[in-house]
């Protein structure tokens, strides 16, 4: 249940809907049902346990929803990575880590589209469709740098087959995931060729995954370790050329696939709830709205927000028209550092009541926290818009270097 009409996401969503046609919208009033319905009555008994929230992808999936990239010829939507974008969102308002896992497999989709292997591609992007397979990447490792660098993950030839050992820590949606794209450095035919994802079936003898991970925020979004063991696969199981794995990466952030969106739900979600609760509309609360410093907390926060989903309309928008990199990168910056303080800032104007588990706020604090250590993390992002900055060839030329 929403405060509010949420005009102000309008823009956004225009964004994310341009060049559809209006079976779009009708289809996105279905999802808000499913939203609505299924995701909202899970979201909490899945933030208590951890576990993956099953019965949400479930409908999710029935409706079509991790498909909606997927061309119509595979049986998918085909609305493209904006309409993806507006679906993580508005999932997010209901339960972030069920959108954490929605935005991780649409970042496989994207990479299945784009470099798949003719021997799985047609097979993998029907199961998305269907909503019969949920993918999930692995590339993280304990020791690795920012820049995935040092990895110990290695696939390497064997006669005509390759072997992959290694493992992989924090892969969100690992819990519910059916295939896995894993980062791993590559040794083929007694040559290094570097960085490169390959396919791996969750299901395999040589795959093993944790249970999930006791999280700050997002609890309920599969993230795991995977450790590989010899695990068995074909040359034609490689996603892309050898040594393309970090080229691969880069390809996540042409588009607003990545937690910005998460943490914007997750923000409106907060908004919505603040003012139920303040206006003595949820149970076992009482109106509030005549605190000078409720209604001031609810101004500056409604800015807040209206400001970050002008900013995330902006961004999809660029995405789409083939803007820098950056653009998502900033994006994402900006939507979570938003959430922490709006999260932050309406758990005090709602009274103590905010610091119940049994209320909403308090998920949603950490569930917004969780987007800023999310990689990639807030701290490695503005170095990386600082770098963009500095080396932009508009900037006007300096008389010295005044570091």
């Amino acid at each position: 249940m929403n405060f509010s009409h949420q005009n102000y996401r309008d823009q956004f969503v225009a964004a994310c809907l341009t060049g559809l046609p209006g079976t779009a919208e009708n289809w996105f009033r279905r999802l808000d049902e499913v939203v609505d319905g299924v995701v909202v009555a899970e979201a909490v008994s899945a933030d208590a346990t951890g576990e993956p929230p099953l019965r949400s992808l479930s409908a999710l999936g029935d409706l079509g929803a991790l498909g909606v990239q997927v061309p119509a010829e595979y049986g998918g939507l085909g609305f493209g990575d904006g309409a993806a974008c507006l679906v993580v969102e508005r999932v997010a308002q209901a339960c972030a880590s069920t959108a954490a896992i929605l935005m991780f497999h649409y970042q496989v989709v994207r990479r299945t589209l784009a470099f798949g292997a003719d021997s799985w591609r047609d097979d993998d992007l029907r199961g998305f469709a269907t909503g019969s397979l949920i993918g999930a990447s692995a590339w993280t490792e304990r020791a690795t740098t920012k820049n995935k660098e040092n990895l110990q993950t290695r696939l390497r030839s064997q006669g005509s087959r390759l072997t992959l050992d290694g493992e992989k820590t924090f892969c969100t949606g690992l819990s519910a995931a059916g295939v896995v794209h894993v980062l791993a450095e590559t040794e083929l035919d007694g040559g290094r060729q570097g960085a490169t994802f390959v396919r791996v079936d969750a299901k395999d003898p040589g795959v093993r995954i944790s249970a999930p991970y006791p999280l700050l925020g997002l609890r309920a979004s599969g993230t795991a370790s995977v450790e590989l063991r010899g695990v068995d696969l074909a040359p034609t199981d490689l996603v892309g050329e050898p040594g393309s794995g970090r080229a691969l990466m880069g390809h996540n952030h042409e588009v607003c696939l990545n937690p910005g969106l998460l943490a914007l739900g997750a923000a409106a979600g907060a908004f919505e709830d603040a003012c139920l609760m303040v206006t003595g509309r949820l149970a076992d609360t009482q109106p509030r709205t005549g605190a000078e410093q409720v209604r001031a907390s609810l101004a500056d926060t409604l800015v807040s927000v209206e400001t970050s989903y002008a900013y995330a309309a902006l961004a999809v928008a660029a995405c789409a028209d083939g803007a820098s990199p950056v653009v998502s990168s900033k994006f994402k910056l900006q939507a979570s550092a938003a959430a922490e303080e709006i999260t932050g800032a309406l758990l005090h104007t709602v009274g103590s009541r905010g610091f119940l588990s049994t209320f909403p706020l308090e998920r949603r604090l950490r569930d917004a926290r969780a987007t800023a250590l999310m990689g990639p993390s807030n701290s490695l992002i503005r170095d990386r818009i600082t770098d963009h900055l500095l080396t932009t060839d508009t900037l006007p030329e300096a008389d010295h270097d005044q570091r």
